[in-house]
Parts: C-alpha cells; structure tokens; sequence
C-alpha cells in the first residue's frame, strides 16, 4: 500500500492488519454478522487457548494485504463482514474450535482459509476440524515407541517371576542356593 497521502490513521490501521496477517502459518475468514459481542468474546477465549487470535477487519484491508503478498481469493469471499483467525499452533485444533463454534452458532459462517499462501475452501476448513490434532498425533507416536520396550519389561518380569516360584530368588552367584556355580 502506497503510503503517499494517506491519512495517517489508515497507514497506522493498514500496517496493524498487515501485522496480524502476515508471517503466520494459517487464517480463517469467518462471516460474523448477526453475532453478539458475548458470543464473539466467547469465541476469542476459546481461540487464545490454541495459540490463535482474532481481528474484525474491513475487506478492503484484507484486499490489500493479500495482495501484497501474492494471495488472490475467489470472489465473493470478501463480501459482508469478515473477522480474520489467525495462529501459528495445531491447525487442526484451530479449525476444530471454529468449526464446531459455527455449528453452535448458527449466524456465523467460514468463508475461506488460507494454509501459508493457499487459499482453501469453507469445505477444506471442515475437513481440517476432522484431522487428529498435534498433542493426539504424539501421544499416539509416543505409545507406539514405549510399546516394545513395555512389551519387553514384561517378558523379563514374567522370567524373574518365574524363577521365583522355584523357591529362593537366583543370587548373582549363579544358584538358588547361593552356591558358586561349577
């Protein structure tokens, strides 16, 4: 955005929007009319929990900023109002928060997303909601890394256990009686 004679406090709102877009791994476009300032305020909270923020903006701003960076949405995306969710964390955690807000909420609407640079559909967005999320995806790689090291714990338990019901627990000496071994 040219800077020459604009109004300061359009170069000052413009470079904010542009702040808030830029440099961050993935954005909704939410349709927003009709909702109340509780139920947006509710939606904010529940974003800040998964590392995501959300800004009211005026389409022409997003417009703009898009631009710059070589976005182009389909049209009819920047039409009515529009907030913008944006964040860094667990995409799929994010789209699930804001997908399943959008079903309490029948006002509200997802037009549009964006993953870095791609524009993807409200349909996309959804499917995102439906993918395991992050935390989920490593506990489950973490529970199938411990299982053979579990698995073997057993087995050696099951021996020591074993040997143990012959009577005298095995000494190191090699005997159940502790004599040396020959």
């Amino acid at each position: 955005m040219s800077n020459q004679k604009k109004r300061p406090e359009v170069v000052a709102i413009y470079n904010e929007v542009s702040n808030f877009i830029a440099g961050k791994e993935f954005s909704f476009l939410l349709n927003f009319g009709g909702l109340t300032v509780a139920q947006i305020a509710d939606l904010r909270a529940q974003l800040a929990t998964k590392g995501a923020a959300m800004m009211v903006i005026k389409n022409t701003f997003i417009a703009k900023v898009a631009a710059e960076q070589g976005i182009e949405f389909p049209e009819g995306i920047l039409t009515g109002p529009t907030a913008v969710i944006t964040g860094t964390g667990d995409i799929a955690d994010t789209a699930k928060t804001v997908v399943d807000f959008v079903k309490k909420n029948d006002k509200a609407a997802i037009k549009a997303g964006l993953m870095e640079k791609n524009v993807i559909s409200a349909a996309e967005v959804t499917t995102l909601s439906e993918l395991i999320s992050l935390a989920a995806q490593q506990a489950r790689l973490l529970g199938t890394l411990q299982a053979p090291a579990s698995q073997m714990a057993r087995v050696l338990q099951a021996k020591v256990d074993k040997e143990n019901e012959g009577g005298a627990p095995a000494s190191a000496e090699g005997t159940p009686d502790g004599t040396p071994a020959a």
